[in-house]
């Protein structure tokens, strides 16, 4: 913790009151004593925190306590951590309002695109409690279908799944993480099963261990009661009987196998085979493949030409971020907590969102990045700074500056 920070809290200053003294926006202030991020006009800025201390009485007295000057403001306290970066002068004998505010060495320039933490973003209990929420929307959050979202984009791969089940298709889903693949998966599985259609799911933890018998085998144990055989051609064998017998009496099965892109080329050779098995002319059995991007690549038939006989059968489908759905989504999640989105976000906030999680390529085409996973994390980042900063509901300045 930065000196300022704990002069400001012990003198019960607030944020919120010392952003209004030196002329910043709360949000630039509250980052400058959490992230160590300073505004671009960082001279200007000093000069207007050391002249705000310098006039008040308290934090001047709070100062003289400890020895310390207004030029110390800026330091670490002894025995504290800061979680951002540390604000330290070049030259520690050269005044730190005459410009010299810098990062630490060795600390990189934080990327203002990087919205995306490695792990789920969680809401801090001081958040929960500044929001009145009693469980966050975006933990534990689904229990059966009715907390399940589902996008116009989500409706359209769903109902696609579910055709392919029905009429033994060949079909490849994929997305980026926190996209929506698994609760999509779990929510078509639960369809599938309500209609008596047969699911087939490897219990295979590597996928890159996945061989044509072993995929045999899933079929065979998961129809059937039966022991597979031993050799490759008898248990195909064995597999072709058990699905014939039960296409006569009008029972259908598919095939699914999540985070498909990490098949191999053979397995997925085997999968072709084991679609083109056939009674008469109806297929007897479907296959969807769940995966990564990576999946999309691995269908590609300019990088992997040793596959157009696999991917000249596959029907493809990714999916896209929210969208325009993304404000629907969140007033989903919160509903679900029987919270009113407009008590926690206002109106210019989604907005900024929109923009928070966009990002250009290099050929300038403009992605979204507004899956799930992404936008439960950005909401969780926002309502946490909100809270800290004191702001009654997140607002386009606490997102834009995350």
């Amino acid at each position: 913790m930065i000196t300022l920070k704990q002069c400001m809290l012990d003198c019960n200053v607030s944020q919120r009151v010392f952003a209004g003294l030196i002329g910043w926006s709360a949000t630039q202030l509250n980052r400058t004593l959490n992230l160590g991020q300073l505004p671009k006009r960082g001279v200007k800025f000093a000069e207007a925190v050391e002249k705000a201390v310098s006039a008040s009485p308290g934090m001047s007295a709070w100062l003289s306590k400890r020895k310390k000057t207004v030029n110390d403001i800026w330091e670490e306290l002894p025995g504290t951590s800061f979680r951002g970066r540390k604000l330290v002068p070049r030259d520690h004998s050269t005044r730190v309002s005459k410009g010299m505010l810098t990062r630490a060495p060795g600390l990189a320039q934080g990327n203002p695109e990087e919205i995306e933490p490695k792990e789920v973003e969680m809401i801090t209990p001081s958040a929960m409690k500044h929001f009145r929420l009693f469980r966050s929307p975006f933990i534990n959050d689904i229990s059966d279908t009715r907390d399940i979202f589902f996008s116009e984009d989500h409706i359209f791969l769903r109902e696609m799944m579910l055709d392919t089940a029905r009429y033994a298709g060949f079909t490849a889903v994929y997305g980026e993480v926190g996209s929506g693949k698994s609760v999509m998966r779990k929510a078509v599985v639960q369809d599938l099963m309500s209609e008596d259609i047969k699911v087939v799911f490897p219990i295979i933890v590597d996928k890159e261990r996945i061989t044509p018998g072993s995929l045999i085998d899933s079929i065979i144990l998961d129809v059937s009661e039966e022991r597979p055989k031993q050799r490759l051609e008898e248990k195909t064998r064995q597999a072709l009987r058990l699905l014939r017998n039960r296409a006569t009496t009008g029972m259908k099965q598919v095939l699914i196998i999540e985070e498909a892109h990490l098949l191999n080329v053979r397995a997925m050779k085997a999968l072709k085979q084991i679609y083109e098995l056939e009674d008469g002319f109806g297929r007897l059995i479907g296959i969807i493949l769940v995966g990564q991007p990576e999946l999309k690549f691995l269908l590609d038939e300019t990088r992997h030409p040793e596959m157009r006989e696999v991917t000249r059968r596959v029907t493809c489908a990714e999916i896209s971020g929210l969208g325009k759905d993304t404000v629907r989504y969140l007033t989903h999640k919160f509903g679900r907590i029987n919270k009113k989105l407009d008590d926690v976000f206002d109106g210019d906030a989604f907005e900024a969102m929109e923009k928070r999680l966009q990002n250009r390529t290099g050929r300038g085409v403009v992605v979204s990045l507004a899956h799930p996973l992404t936008v439960n994390n950005l909401c969780a980042r926002a309502m946490n700074l909100a809270a800290q900063m004191g702001e009654p509901r997140v607002n386009a300045d606490v997102v834009m500056n995350l």
